[in-house]
Order: C-alpha cells, then sequence, then structure tokens
C-alpha cells in the first residue's frame, strides 16, 4: 500500500560528516527505527535545499522523509507498507 502524507514528524538524528541522518521517528504513536538509508537527495525551495531521505525501517515498511533546515522541520513524505501492514 502507497500513502501521500506530508505530515510533520518528530525525528531522532545524528550528524555525521556535517550531514543530518535519521535514525528513528514517530508516527501514529508509533516508533519507526531506521534499518537503511536506501536513498538520499535534495532539492531547492527558494534560496534553501531541502533533503529527502528514501528508509526502510525494522518492520520492513519503507517510507520518504524530508528535512527542511529553515524550521528546522521533518515531514514524512510517503509510506509504502506490504500486504497486512499499516
Amino acid at each position: 500500500m502507497f500513502e501521500t502524507l506530508n505530515e510533520p514528524v518528530d525525528v531522532l538524528t545524528a550528524y555525521l560528516d556535517g550531514r543530518v541522518r535519521p535514525l528513528r521517528f514517530r508516527w501514529k504513536g508509533r516508533v519507526f527505527r531506521v534499518r537503511k538509508v536506501t536513498g538520499e537527495w535534495t532539492r531547492r525551495e527558494g534560496s534553501s535545499r531541502l533533503t529527502y531521505f528514501s528508509i526502510e525501517s525494522t518492520g520492513a515498511e519503507t517510507f520518504e522523509l524530508c528535512y527542511d533546515p529553515r524550521s528546522p522541520q521533518w515531514t514524512l513524505c510517503k509510506a509504502w507498507s506490504g500486504p497486512g501492514q499499516g
């Protein structure tokens, strides 16, 4: 199942080599641990650069998170889950 969400979420992050990395996030009362970052890209919005992450959780779900350094704020953009999940 695929969902477009664009919901603000709280994300625990690490800063490694000057770059932000998501470790886990809370959504709908659940905590999702990041098992693997499968993609990272940036997009310009005005004078700011948003950073997007495609991640796999330890529960096998896949998510797209966006970090906006202006706020700073994280947004859960999209969620994919397999049959029987969600």
